[in-house]
């Protein structure tokens, strides 16, 4: 049995790659980001006779452009985690997985070498629970991190991100990104 699970394997070989690529430094903070993160998960919800308090391993992929140190635009994919909920009366329980995919931006304060920096976007997700119809929709994700800018053009994020799925979604987290 192993520990990590398949997409979190994905997701960490897809942030290593990104950290292997051949770097042009962006000392000036605009261009082209690359980035992508691992994450924990955190769902608390009871609904139609299901309660779902679980957590779960997530991660994201994300592209963008820098204009400037305060303002970028991204686009991403989020594995945002398999959650499970207890049992119902009936004795029934049922295990969803969900991702997302997002366009959004960022405003950052950079003092230093840390940007302190708010994100903001639409995320298109998909719901997939075992056993029930697929569900899907388009809500808003939000959230707060600090970067700490390691020679210009690489940053190490931690962040609080917040989807509002039907049911609302934290997931906090680290990551890397990269401006060329």
């Amino acid at each position: 049995m192993s520990i990590l699970s398949k997409k979190t394997k994905l997701g960490l070989a897809a942030i290593l790659a990104t950290l292997l690529l051949p770097m042009t430094a962006s000392a000036d903070g605009k261009g082209l980001m690359l980035g992508g993160g691992l994450y924990y998960g955190s769902v608390s919800e009871k609904d139609d006779g299901f309660k779902i308090d679980d957590s779960s391993g997530a991660f994201n992929l994300d592209v963008g452009w820098r204009f400037n140190k305060w303002i970028a635009l991204d686009a991403g994919y989020w594995e945002l985690g398999d959650y499970k909920s207890d049992k119902n009366p009936l004795g029934q329980d049922f295990k969803t997985e969900t991702s997302a995919w997002t366009a959004g931006g960022m405003v950052s304060v950079p003092i230093w070498i840390i940007d302190i920096y708010g994100r903001l976007g639409a995320a298109w997700w998909e719901a997939n629970p075992n056993g029930f119809d697929k569900e899907d929709g388009t809500d808003a994700y939000y959230g707060l991190g600090l970067a700490f800018n390691l020679g210009g053009s690489l940053d190490i994020y931690g962040e609080w991100t917040r989807f509002d799925l039907n049911t609302d979604l934290d997931l906090f987290g680290l990551g890397v990104r990269w401006t060329f």
